[in-house]
């Protein structure tokens, strides 16, 4: 007989219900967060979707912001990034950061969230892992250390801020946002107010906070764009890789500054 039995396993349901665990409770957050915005997360909401009261909960996170950090681990253990390759660099950043930006799209909002609420405790080994092997490739690249960083800290801000203000309006499109003004260029909210605009505000009984201001007609720029198609978001996407990419390259040929 071994002198290691094999450790019993916990049933993963219980009178049909899930069992729960730590991380199965932060999994079901995540999981709400994919079709929910972030105020709706409660300890009460949760408890609802998972058919179990609030108590139960207690029992595996502390409160909210316990549960938020559970969620948050679990979200940065999921990326698992392209390998990084120095020798053919620009192509294989632009990999890493498309596959980040669907990793990012994969849970949207989380990102804002763990920022908006302060969710410092979750450092997950998996991504600290992940920034340092970042760090290491653009050092590889010809950038000093220190600039190694800035590049990483910026690639990671550029694809998370992009998800966060422009993938999700594509993806997730507010209730004030008609989908039809996303395939305009330019964009209603770039446009000069118009008769439209006022009979609407008065139909909506608001005020026009620019009501007395001078009429906005000498946007010849603007104007112009009317005649282009509208990017798509990948195109859009594809062009900021590009600034990416070539202004790392700008700053590796110059090595010491």
């Amino acid at each position: 007989m071994s002198s290691n039995p094999v450790a019993r396993r916990r049933p993963t349901h219980r009178k049909g219900r899930p069992t729960l665990t730590r991380e199965s409770v932060g999994r079901a957050a995540l999981d709400f967060l994919d079709h929910h915005g972030p105020a709706e997360l409660t300890m009460r909401s949760l408890a609802a979707d998972l058919g179990v009261s609030p108590r139960a909960l207690y029992n595996y996170v502390e409160d909210r912001r316990d549960l938020l950090t559970v969620a948050a681990e679990l979200f940065e253990s999921e990326w698992r990034p392209p390998e990084l390759e120095s020798g053919r660099w620009r192509e294989s950043l632009r990999s890493y950061c498309r596959a980040l930006r669907a990793h990012y799209r994969s849970h949207p909002g989380m990102t804002t969230l763990a920022l908006t609420e302060n969710i410092t405790m979750a450092r997950h080994p998996t991504m600290l892992r992940n920034v340092d092997a970042l760090i290491g490739f653009f050092e590889a690249v010809g950038l000093s250390l220190q600039d190694a960083y800035r590049a990483c800290m910026e690639t990671i801000r550029l694809v998370a801020g992009f998800v966060e203000l422009q993938d999700i309006v594509y993806d997730r499109p507010p209730a004030h946002v008609n989908p039809a003004d996303l395939a305009q260029l330019p964009p209603p909210w770039l446009r000069p107010k118009g008769p439209e605009d006022s009979e609407e505000s008065k139909g909506s009984g608001s005020s026009s906070a620019s009501e007395g201001s001078e009429p906005v007609e000498d946007l010849p720029h603007l104007a112009r764009l009317g005649e282009l198609e509208p990017d798509s978001p990948d195109t859009l996407f594809a062009f900021s890789l590009d600034i990416l990419v070539e202004g790392i390259a700008a700053r590796a040929a110059r090595p010491g500054e």
